[in-house]
């Protein structure tokens, strides 16, 4: 009765037509959800279950969802017929979607009473049900288990409900690692099945050669013609013919082979040069490529123009930032893949893409994540360095757009003050200043437990893997252990250390597909055949993309949503044509990082709202 009241409170008051008016208003939302709480008040336990479906249903579309959460947790299912148990099911699920109880909202549609009742379903509501379930999986991570749900129902939707449909299915598919897919290639059933796979498996393996990738589709076309993915295929594989047939010829790579960050511009160079000689030497047809000095005495835009007076269709470089700035005063006439970004210059020319190891691209990811795992107020453990400056105001800035709260930036200089740092954050001198009052007043010993503050629910660390190592020891001992942290690639060394890596345990962290997944051939020739490789792990995986990316830049820019699949992240372009990188999910668990399931952050939204996705 109280939550009645309080309903009753917070609805908005229903509109009432003046004694001249002839036409009497449609009834609002607002109206019925009135006139449903004065029938629940007064009506028998059954028919107030039902009203009180209908109460929550309405309560969701009027984005009220905390009294829609109130209002359903107050019906008994045990009681409900068998239709209304299916309504409560959707509504509960989709309740439970809001608030991020992913777990709990699959439990709900893997209910036996709600599997028996399945055979009573109308279409609409199947289909409803199967969206569910897809979008649950792909928020849990279950990502082929997600593409499996679409794929076996997608031929009881039709029109615009069943293009959303196979959006769903790549979207997913394209979450699923190179080797999960190859492995269910081998052991699929049923024909649209496979043909989903195999299509998968030539848009994310063969993008390293686009007319190796347009043999494959022809060949997958040859053998499903009737395949639901060919009606039309997927955006991401609609380019690649043209793009195949007009890819450079000869291209000009600038970089700092000389100098204070020739280490850095060498090892871009030879993973570039590594992932040539292989597509060579598959017999992939590929590029001249010419070879420039950044760090010579001549202008940097003297060089650039050399570059094309000598045949450069596209430039890969430079990696400076002066360099770039330069570059964007000029008239340019071919595409630049620049191994850099700039975000205080104004619109770039069409031409310059920016591409390079942002860390606010994984700051933000972090803040998706948190977020979607239903944190709201952060605290941020940070150096006093600009890497620390720039990468905790891209956090705070995407946390608070999410709709997230940074309580405290705690800012460190060195070990000594690691300690100090974290007191101050969670506010235990204040838990201590209370003691020492108490016993001053008292004159009496007293047993005192310091208690840290609990408005934060996170903690977003930026720190490098040896001073992770002091801090979450230092967070546990200062009563932060039940803390989730999360941490950027900086964290994380690159290689198992499983002794020194036990003190980051529980840390989740971002970092790029070349150091978490397994070994490839082409990173294994890379550190047989390059001395002192092991501390420039993530510049050769950006020359890597560098050459990957390169062909690949028109279809990048003329369709939304297209995705190259790379060592560096998953690979976009947005309106700033900057290359933006979605990178892996890792844990550290006894010492060694393993790759966490990615969730599909984007449907993280109301399930009510969209009930065919």
């Amino acid at each position: 009765m109280s939550l009645l009241l309080g309903l009753e409170a917070c609805s908005p008051p229903s509109s009432k037509p003046t004694k001249q008016a002839t036409v009497i208003a449609p009834k609002t939302n607002a109206d019925i959800i009135q006139d449903l709480l004065k029938q629940i008040r007064y009506s028998s336990i059954e028919k107030r279950q039902a009203l009180q479906l209908e109460l929550t249903r309405l309560l969701l579309k009027e984005k009220q969802r905390e009294l829609a959460g109130q209002t359903i947790e107050e019906i008994d299912p045990a009681i409900l017929s068998t239709q209304l148990f299916v309504d409560y099911s959707e509504l509960l699920c989709r309740i439970q979607l809001i608030r991020g109880q992913y777990p709990n909202a699959l439990t709900t549609l893997d209910s036996e009473r709600l599997a028996s009742a399945r055979g009573q379903l109308n279409l609409d509501q199947e289909l409803r049900f199967t969206s569910l379930r897809a979008r649950v999986l792909a928020l849990l991570g279950s990502h082929l288990a997600s593409a499996q749900e679409r794929i076996f129902n997608d031929a009881l939707f039709s029109g615009e409900a069943q293009s959303t449909n196979r959006h769903g299915i790549w979207r997913s598919l394209m979450y699923v690692p190179n080797e999960k897919l190859l492995h269910f290639q081998k052991t699929a059933f049923g024909e649209d099945y496979k043909g989903w796979i195999a299509l998968a498996l030539i848009a994310k393996t063969a993008q390293g050669d686009l007319i190796e990738q347009v043999r494959q589709l022809d060949a997958w076309l040859l053998q499903w013609p009737q395949h639901p993915a060919s009606q039309p295929l997927p955006e991401d594989l609609t380019f690649i013919r043209e793009l195949a047939a007009n890819q450079p010829k000869r291209i000009a790579v600038i970089l700092p082979l000389t100098g204070k960050l020739a280490t850095y511009g060498k090892a871009i160079r030879d993973g570039l040069l590594a992932a040539h000689y292989k597509a060579k030497q598959q017999g992939s047809t590929v590029p001249i490529i010419k070879i420039y000095d950044s760090a010579t005495t001549t202008p940097f835009i003297q060089l650039y123009q050399q570059a094309i007076t000598e045949g450069a269709e596209v430039i890969i470089g430079p990696l400076n930032k002066n360099y770039l700035r330069q570059l964007f005063d000029e008239e340019i006439t071919i595409p630049i893949l620049a191994l850099n970004r700039i975000d205080d210059y104004g619109t770039p020319p069409p031409s310059i893409f920016q591409f390079g190891l942002a860390p606010e691209d994984e700051a933000q990811q972090i803040a998706d994540l948190a977020f979607l795992e239903k944190h709201q107020q952060a605290l941020i453990i940070s150096p006093k360095t600009t890497w620390g400056e720039k990468t905790s105001l891209a956090f705070n800035e995407h946390w608070q757009v999410l709709g997230g709260e940074v309580l405290f930036n705690a800012t460190f200089t060195g070990q000594r003050d690691y300690s100090q740092t974290i007191k101050n954050a969670l506010h235990l001198q204040h838990s201590e200043s209370r003691s020492r009052k108490i016993r001053n007043l008292t004159g009496e010993p007293i047993e005192f437990l310091p208690r840290r503050r609990q408005d934060i629910d996170m903690i977003f660390l930026l720190a490098r893997p040896e001073e992770a190592r002091s801090i979450k020891p230092l967070l546990n001992y200062h009563y932060a252990s039940d803390l989730p942290i999360y941490a950027t690639s900086r964290v994380y060394s690159g290689y198992e250390d499983v002794n020194k890596d036990r003190d980051i345990n529980g840390i989740k962290f971002t970092d790029i597909p070349w150091v978490l997944n397994p070994e490839s051939a082409l990173k294994r020739t890379i550190n047989k055949e390059i001395a002192n490789s092991k501390a420039y792990q993530r510049m050769y995986a950006l020359g890597v993309d560098s050459y990957k990316l390169y062909p690949r830049l028109k279809q990048l820019q003329k369709i939304p949503n297209s995705h190259v699949y790379g060592e560096t992240g998953t690979l976009s372009l947005n309106k700033l044509n900057q290359i933006v990188r979605t990178v892996l999910l890792a844990k550290i668990t006894s010492g060694r990082a393993s790759i966490l399931a990615a969730a599909d952050s984007s449907l993280n939204q109301e399930a009510s709202n969209t009930p065919h996705n």
